[in-house]
C-alpha cells in the first residue's frame, strides 16, 4: 500500500514501523535510517516568460543571476526537504533569497511566477509542466541538483515485497 506523503512526514513512520520504505528528496536522516540514491535531478530556475532572464536568450543562468530577485518559495512549515536544500545552496553561493510568497505546493509556485510574482528555483521534473507565461533555465552550477532517495531501516529487516521494489526502482534506467 502505497501513501503520498512529503520527505519530512515519511522519517517518523520510518522509525515506527508503519513504513517499510520511503522515496524522498536527499535530507538529514536519523542514524537508524539510510537510504540509496534513486536518482539525480538538475534543478532549473523558473520564470516568466516576460523576465528580463528569460528574454536574454541565455540556456543556463547563474545562482548569482537570482540574487536580487523576488522569490517564490516554499513554506517551511511545508516539510518539503527542497526548502531547506535549495536555500542552503544559495547561502552556499552567498545569496540570502528575498523571499516574497511562501506557498505548499510546487504547481502554486508555478502558477504564482506565470502571475509574475517572483522566480523561483524547482527541480527540473516540474519542466514537464507547461503553464502559460512560465519558462525554465537550467543552472549552470556544479552544485545544482537535488537527489531522490529510497530510505529505509537499518534495524528493521525488509520483507520481500519491499526488497522486491527497492530492487525494481534501482534497476531501473
Amino acid at each position: 500500500q502505497m501513501r503520498e506523503v512529503n520527505t519530512k512526514q515519511q522519517i517518523e513512520p520510518l522509525l515506527e514501523g508503519k513504513l517499510d520504505i520511503g522515496v524522498m528528496r536527499n535530507t538529514r536522516l536519523p542514524d537508524t535510517l539510510t537510504h540509496q540514491l534513486l536518482l539525480r535531478e538538475p534543478l532549473v530556475a523558473v520564470l516568466h516568460q516576460n523576465h528580463p532572464l528569460a528574454a536574454s536568450g541565455r540556456e543556463k543562468l547563474k545562482f548569482s543571476d537570482l540574487a536580487n530577485q523576488p522569490f517564490v518559495f516554499f513554506s517551511r512549515e511545508v516539510g518539503t526537504a527542497l526548502h531547506d536544500e535549495i536555500l542552503t545552496l544559495l547561502k552556499n553561493a552567498g545569496i540570502t533569497p528575498y523571499i516574497t510568497q511562501e506557498v505548499g505546493e510546487a504547481m502554486t509556485i508555478v502558477g504564482l511566477v506565470s502571475a509574475g510574482l517572483g522566480v523561483s528555483i524547482l527541480p527540473a521534473s516540474f519542466t514537464r509542466i507547461q503553464v502559460d507565461g512560465v519558462c525554465y533555465r537550467y543552472l549552470d552550477e556544479e552544485t545544482a541538483f537535488t537527489e531522490v532517495w529510497l530510505a529505509y531501516s537499518k534495524t528493521r529487516p525488509l520483507s520481500a515485497q519491499a526488497t522486491a521494489l527497492i530492487n525494481l526502482m534501482i534497476a531501473q534506467p
